[in-house]
C-alpha cells in the first residue's frame, strides 16, 4: 500500500470513464462557441458538480471513489476529447483534490475538511500559485499580514484557472512580520511561503478579467486579486514548497491526460477529414483523392504512432505510481520525472496538431475551424510547469551533480 493504491473497483472505474465521457460530449458542442466569445462557460459548472467525476480522488472514508492518479488522467483524456479547454479548467480541481488528499504538510483536520467539502457538500477547488513576476517558480510575493488569530492576505495570482466555476480557493502567501514585509533571505522567504484555503465568496476579494489569450480561452483563467483578504487559522494548509509542490506529480498527470486528448481530438478530426476529401482534376489525375496520397499516408502514422507513445508514457507512469516504484526515487529528482509525462504529452499535442494542419491544409487556417482551435489550445502546453525548457535545464543540472 502507498499514497497511490486504488480503492476504486474495476467496475465503479468503468462507471467513471462512461460519465466522464458523456461530460465531454455536452462540452463538445460549447468549445467554439466559449472560445469565439472568451467566456468561460459557466452553464457546466452545475452538471459537473453533481458528477461522479468531482469527488473521484477523494478516498471513500470520506465519501469519494478513492480514484488513484492513473484513472484521474484517463478521465482527463476522455473529457478532453469533449473539449480540452473546459477539461483543463476542471483537471484544476482534481489536481487540488489529489494534491491535499496527500500533502504531509496539511493537519489531519484541514485535510479532513476539505475532502468533506468536497464529497459531501459537492465544493468545486481552484488552486492559483502563479505570481506575475515568475509564476509558479516565483516565491509569492502575495503576503499573509498577521491580524490577530488569522492573517489578512494582500496580492494577485495569475493564471487563476477555474475561479468563476470554483467555491474554495488554494493559493500560496508569503507569512510577513506584522507589519507587512517579507524576509531579505530567499531561504527564509521560502520558509515563510504557507498554502491557505478560503472560500470564493470570502471579502475584498474579486476577480479581476484579464484572460485573453491565443488558446485555452475556456479556462476564465483571470486575476485574483485579493485587498486584505481575511483568513483564519483554519485556512491554513502548511508550507508551500514543501507541502504541495511535493505532490506535483497530481498536475502533471492531469495535464497529461488533458494534452493527450487534445491529441486525440485533434487526430481523429484530421483523419476523417483527410478520409473524405478530394482534390477533382488536378495535374496529377482526373481525380486526386487525398488519402491515395503517399505522404499523407505516412504523415497520419506518424501521428498515431506519437499518439501511442504518449499514451504508454501515461500508462507506465500511472503503474509506476500505484506499484510505489517512485519511492526509489532521489526527492531531488522526483518532479522531473513525474514531469516527464507533462512534457512528452504537451509536445505530442504541439506535434500532431502541427501536421494536422499541414495535411488538411489552408480550410484548417479560417477561424472556426476546429483545427485552427486545437492548434491555440495545444501551444499552453509550453507553459505549464515543468516547462520543456526547465525540465531539460533540471535534469542535466542534476545528472552533472549541481543539484541535490
Amino acid at each position: 500500500m502507498n499514497k497511490h493504491t486504488p480503492e476504486i473497483t474495476p467496475d465503479e472505474q468503468a462507471d467513471l470513464l462512461e460519465e466522464a465521457a458523456q461530460l465531454g460530449k455536452t462540452w463538445s458542442a460549447l468549445g467554439q462557441e466559449c472560445d469565439a466569445q472568451n467566456r468561460f462557460p459557466t452553464e457546466t459548472v452545475e452538471p459537473y458538480r453533481q458528477s461522479a467525476v468531482l469527488a473521484m480522488a477523494v478516498p471513500k472514508r470520506y465519501g469519494g471513489l478513492g480514484a488513484d492518479i492513473h484513472t484521474a488522467s484517463r478521465v482527463a483524456r476522455v473529457m478532453a476529447k469533449g473539449d480540452p479547454s473546459i477539461a483543463l479548467a476542471y483537471n484544476m480541481h482534481q489536481a487540488m483534490v489529489g494534491i491535499f488528499r496527500n500533502s504531509p504538510a496539511l493537519d489531519d483536520g484541514v485535510r479532513d475538511s476539505i475532502m468533506t467539502a468536497v464529497a459531501r457538500d459537492r465544493r468545486i477547488l481552484c488552486g492559483p500559485f502563479s505570481e506575475a513576476r515568475a509564476g509558479l517558480s516565483g516565491l509569492a510575493d502575495t503576503v499573509a499580514v498577521p491580524d490577530g488569530d488569522g492573517w489578512r492576505i494582500t496580492g494577485k495570482k495569475n493564471w487563476s484557472t477555474l475561479v468563476l466555476g470554483s467555491d474554495l480557493i488554494a493559493l500560496n502567501a508569503t507569512v510577513a512580520d506584522p507589519g507587512g514585509s517579507v524576509p531579505d533571505d530567499f531561504r527564509e522567504h521560502a520558509r515563510r511561503e504557507a498554502v491557505f484555503i478560503i472560500p470564493t465568496d470570502s471579502p475584498n476579494l474579486s476577480v479581476d478579467h484579464t484572460w485573453d489569450t491565443m488558446g485555452m480561452r475556456a479556462t476564465g483563467s483571470h486575476t485574483l486579486v485579493l485587498d486584505g483578504t481575511p483568513v483564519t487559522r483554519e485556512m491554513y494548509g502548511g508550507n508551500f514548497r514543501q507541502g504541495l509542490v511535493g505532490e506535483a506529480e497530481w498536475a502533471a498527470m492531469g495535464f497529461g491526460g488533458v494534452y493527450l486528448g487534445l491529441a486525440d481530438k485533434a487526430y481523429e478530426e484530421a483523419r476523417e477529414i483527410l478520409k473524405a476529401k478530394h482534390l477533382g482534376a488536378t495535374m496529377g489525375g482526373q481525380d486526386t483523392d487525398v488519402k491515395q496520397v503517399g505522404y499523407v499516408q505516412y504523415e497520419l502514422g506518424r501521428m498515431r504512432t506519437q499518439i501511442e507513445i504518449a499514451e504508454r508514457v501515461i500508462d507506465a507512469t500511472g503503474q509506476i505510481a500505484i506499484d510505489g516504484r517512485y519511492e526509489e526515487w532521489a526527492a531531488a529528482e522526483r518532479k522531473p520525472r513525474w514531469d516527464t509525462v507533462k512534457v512528452v504529452t504537451t509536445e505530442t499535442a504541439m506535434s500532431v496538431t502541427d501536421e494536422a494542419f499541414r495535411l488538411v491544409g489552408g480550410s484548417s487556417f479560417r477561424r472556426g475551424h476546429v483545427l485552427e482551435r486545437l492548434y491555440r489550445d495545444a501551444r499552453a502546453g509550453y507553459l505549464h510547469s515543468f516547462t520543456t525548457n526547465q525540465l531539460y535545464d533540471y535534469f542535466g543540472r542534476y545528472e552533472l551533480g549541481l543539484l541535490g
